[in-house]
């Protein structure tokens, strides 16, 4: 008798020790919600790449502006200060709707001293990741010693999981291993599921803009002459799209080239009523350049946060002028979902954010040769559009060949000695010029079509820079497969000898040169991409001929051809240079830096489900848009 009843427990502690089982889970197959009671979510459940595994936010935007509004309130914070405070900074949940969610399948049977652990045993990634039980309706902080109980781990457990920083290079990958373990009596049992921190990533023209942010036109002693003229017209083209886009205006600094200091970006993952998203403002790395303090301090918000790459120069290479993304595509096997960044390279130097937009790991920056710009940024170079085809999208590129022969054939057919510039001046002085040089602009000169073109060096540094065009445009094909029939030719004429104040970012080999060049004519490459066929481009101003602006006019006939029909010219008391639309008279114009939009993200985007020819115009929306000193808040699906 008391050798069956031994049996009889052993049996009995035998089936017990099989029957006791950790399980943990997350919403590996990315599809919005973790399943625990069927196998979706097992078959990857321990893969934290791009394309395959769970994946959660940094959750560093600002509820309630809290962290801006220490900032401001007292005594400047440093850089480092400034980044430091966010809603994943200490142990609060703020921003729940940031959590990625993370559950144990109910254990029953349990005796009831089991106990049970959830804990993260890298000591740098636990460092980087906070984890949440959910007690009530309160998200409490779970830290590697928690203990939780019989009854606790019967019901499963309600967990989720965010992230205090994005991925750094050479800090973190953003990967993370979660392990459930099980102890009840003598036996323990663990459970593993990986995850990764979602990328930050950058907008593209294929997704909807919608807002627009400049640099106030404060009329104060310190301002910039040109910048109040601006804004009013800005405004005033704004209201007369369809989309009726905000113009939000930056006050904490007289910086007028706001993309210059701020790229809009997001981080998102998959939610079970669709994309989770996080806007993402990115600074420039130009630790020096103080308007780059206003992400933090003015657009971080609830929904909002903000990131910076502590180290570059103040140098023109790094500002964020020199970045645009191309719309999302495949070719040669590659996938692109959320687009693919470029920047610009002066010679052998590299953009200094190029390590950070690398350890994202999705977009895989592109570099272009942008050494033969004074400014050296490929928004002066490059545009893509979205249009209805097969790819989606087209690619728009300046062209001096193009440039040079239409003021070539105004002189064949016998207007040489017409104005090469129809802008006329401003009946008000201006005290400086763009770039705060006292005295620096002299009016919009009178030179004649071939005047201009008689100027020196004009000519030879048109054809080197179409020279470079042509490596940029061999590059790109090669990359991205694009053929020759999307891509279209824009005309603009380059001329040298541009003149920066010092401390302008624009190092001493770059300044005055007289082979780099800016754009003669306010360069349309650098326009405004808004929605429903809507673009905001500068008047070119230029030569007029029986009436008509030749090179607006053949500006306005490309847009339209490509289903723009709503393009606005930006009749400007000025014209563009350095990467601004100017609001007032200069004597040269150039590219557009003084806008920015914010755009939204593409739910999945970096989840490796796009296929070629899939994406659309309609199908995406974006939510901040970029020139100089304009940029545009675009919106995500």
């Amino acid at each position: 008798m008391a050798k069956g009843v031994l049996s009889l427990l052993l049996i009995a502690t035998c089936s017990l020790s099989v029957a006791l089982k950790a399980d943990i889970r997350a919403d590996s197959n990315r599809d919005g919600t973790v399943d625990i009671y069927g196998k979706s979510d097992l078959y990857v459940k321990l893969s934290n790449s791009n394309d395959a595994g769970a994946i959660f936010l940094a959750n560093i935007g600002d509820t309630d502006r809290r962290c801006s509004k220490l900032a401001l309130s007292g005594p400047a914070p440093s850089n480092e200060e400034l980044a430091a405070c966010n809603d994943a900074s200490d142990d609060i949940q703020r921003a729940s709707q940031y959590l990625a969610p993370l559950r144990t399948v109910p254990i029953p049977r349990l005796s009831p001293d089991a106990s049970g652990t959830i804990t993260i045993q890298d000591p740098n990634s636990r460092s980087k990741v906070r984890i949440f039980r959910l007690e009530g309706s309160q998200w409490i902080i779970t830290d590697n010693e928690h203990v939780f109980s019989q009854h606790e781990l019967a019901a499963g457990l309600m967990l989720g999981i965010d992230a205090r920083d994005t991925r750094r290079p050479g800090v973190w990958d953003g990967r993370v291993a979660v392990t459930f373990t099980v102890t009840d009596g003598r036996s323990t049992v663990k459970d593993t599921v990986g995850l990764r921190v979602a990328p930050v990533l950058t907008h593209h023209h294929a997704q909807a803009a919608r807002e627009v942010f400049t640099t106030a036109g404060n009329y104060s002693e310190n301002a910039n002459f040109f910048q109040g003229w601006f804004v009013d017209r800005l405004q005033n083209a704004l209201d007369k799209t369809r989309g009726r886009y905000p113009l939000t205006q930056f006050h904490g600094s007289d910086d007028i080239w706001a993309q210059d200091f701020v790229e809009p970006g997001y981080t998102s993952m998959p939610g079970p009523h669709g994309p989770i998203i996080l806007h993402i403002m990115i600074r420039s790395a130009q630790d020096e350049r103080v308007a780059g303090r206003q992400v933090f301090e003015y657009l971080r918000k609830s929904g909002v946060g903000a990131v910076q790459h502590l180290g570059g120069e103040r140098n023109d290479i790094n500002a964020m002028g020199n970045l645009e993304t191309i719309p999302p595509y495949e070719f040669r096997g590659k996938r692109y979902p959320a687009g693919r960044i470029i920047m610009g390279a002066h010679n052998t130097t590299t953009p200094f954010i190029m390590d950070y937009l690398r350890a994202q790991q999705v977009q895989d920056p592109l570099l272009l040769d942008t050494d033969c710009l004074a400014i050296g940024h490929v928004d002066e170079i490059v545009q893509f559009l979205p249009v209805n085809s097969r790819r989606g999208w087209v690619m728009l590129v300046a062209d001096p060949v193009s440039g040079v022969e239409m003021l070539q054939n105004a002189v064949r057919h016998g207007h040489g000695d017409t104005r090469a510039f129809s802008r006329k001046n401003d009946s008000v002085g201006n005290p400086s010029d763009l770039f705060m040089i006292p005295g620096g602009l002299h009016g919009v000169p009178d030179d004649s079509i071939s005047e201009v073109l008689a100027w020196k060096g004009i000519l030879k540094a048109n054809t080197a820079i179409a020279s470079c065009m042509q490596r940029n445009i061999r590059n790109l094909k090669a990359e991205t497969g694009i053929t020759d029939a999307e891509i279209i030719r824009v005309p603009v004429m380059f001329r040298t000898g541009l003149t920066f104040a010092p401390d302008n970012g624009i190092g001493p080999e770059r300044n005055a040169s007289t082979t780099l060049g800016v754009s003669l004519y306010p360069n349309p490459i650098n326009g405004l991409v808004l929605n429903h066929g809507d673009i905001l481009a500068p008047a070119p101003w230029g030569p007029v001929i029986d009436g008509v602006d030749i090179l607006s006019s053949t500006v306005q006939r490309i847009y339209r051809k490509l289903g723009f029909q709503n393009l606005k010219i930006l009749y400007i008391a000025g014209t563009i240079t350095k990467q601004g639309f100017i609001a007032a008279s200069s004597t040269f114009p150039g590219p557009i830096c003084g806008k920015n939009d914010y755009q939204a993200k593409l739910h999945r985007s970096f989840l490796g489900s796009f296929k070629e020819g899939t994406i659309t115009k309609q199908s995406l929306n974006r939510n901040f848009l970029t020139t100089s000193n304009i940029v545009t808040y675009r919106e995500s699906v």
